[in-house]
């Protein structure tokens, strides 16, 4: 039987690209702390750079601002960013969903009207990166599990998926896409690379 590697490729360059590279990241200027999955290295500016990564590219520029002073209104930050406010204000808020941020409200005299003065909270970044490091091992793993207990049939036609084992019997092993013949996919690559990136994540 013929037995294909062709997706294995293609699949490292989705897991290299598809998780955060702040989970992979070391420091040695940085400051240890340690924690339930591993150890974390905080606060330097790499880190706060990577972490607003995962939020996006206003993000960044956002919490480039906000480490350079102690606290700041959202009209002040979009004027120094000069990105929109409603794109600022929909940062912070994402921000502080995870408590990175802080919020201090207060009302000008004149105008009657709030003011939201926001500020970093670089000491809340250790429960953050914890958290989103337990969830992309766990999903990690559930792939990991997934790929070891399945065989995998493909066309290797462009577009076309593979199928467990299962599903390729009853289909009569032909793509329902293209009908052309499945054949076994060796997914040892796969499973390599899984098991690299959940002992990256994992070693302290």
């Amino acid at each position: 039987m013929r037995v294909i590697y062709g997706e294995a490729e293609a699949s490292e360059w989705k897991f290299e690209r598809g998780i955060p590279d702040i989970f992979f990241w070391r420091s040695s200027s940085a400051r240890c702390l340690s924690g339930g999955v591993s150890k974390l290295f905080l606060v330097d500016d790499e880190t706060l750079k990577k972490v607003a990564a995962l939020f996006g590219e206003d993000a960044v520029r956002v919490v480039e601002v906000l480490k350079g002073v102690d606290e700041i209104t959202d009209i002040e930050i979009a004027d120094k960013t000069q990105i929109r406010l409603n794109l600022v204000r929909k940062a912070l808020y994402r921000f502080y969903d995870h408590s990175i941020v802080a919020l201090r409200r207060s009302r000008d005299k004149e105008t009657g009207w709030f003011i939201f003065n926001w500020r970093l909270q670089p000491d809340q970044l250790e429960g953050f990166i914890l958290n989103q490091k337990r969830r992309v091992l766990e999903k990690l793993e559930t792939r990991l599990e997934y790929e070891k207990s399945h065989e995998f049939y493909t066309c290797q036609t462009p577009g076309c998926k593979r199928f467990p084992f299962e599903e390729a019997f009853e289909l009569l092993f032909k793509c329902p896409a293209c009908n052309k013949p499945m054949m076994y996919l060796n997914n040892d690559r796969i499973v390599e690379i899984l098991t690299r990136k959940i002992e990256h994540i994992k070693v302290p």
